[in-house]
């Protein structure tokens, strides 16, 4: 079973600030996984389900951080390999109208801010 923790915190200026540079860094991280996977898949390559800017965002959001939002993208790009699979042989659930690789986390010219922890690597 998977489970969210979704906290409300009212953390102080600078815990704040390091929060959401943390949150960011998070989202880099997804985008440049996410553009990889994108680039592999458009140019009919193998995916890496390893890839090398993992060590890029080690230092800035922690290794079990960073393990974790590969793993995360690694998932979501594995979900709609399978589904490209189900259109291919028809049997695609009417409620699905269009599959479409994973999104990057960004709206509006801002990330989305999202921090993905391992159950075992935080505390407060």
């Amino acid at each position: 079973m998977k489970r969210s923790n979704l906290f409300n915190l009212a953390p102080t200026r600078e815990q704040h600030r390091i929060l959401e540079e943390l949150a960011i860094n998070c989202a880099k991280l997804w985008n440049e996984v996410n553009y990889l996977h994108r680039q592999q898949y458009e140019n009919y390559l193998k995916l890496d389900w390893n890839p090398h800017v993992y060590k890029k965002y080690v230092p800035l959001v922690g290794s079990a951080t960073a393990q974790q939002v590969v793993r995360k993208n690694n998932e979501a790009w594995r979900s709609f390999l399978a589904l490209k699979r189900i259109e291919r042989n028809g049997k695609l659930p009417f409620t699905i109208m269009r599959v479409k690789p994973p999104g990057y986390w960004k709206r509006d010219g801002r990330y989305v801010l999202r921090i993905l922890f391992r159950c075992d690597s935080y505390h407060l």
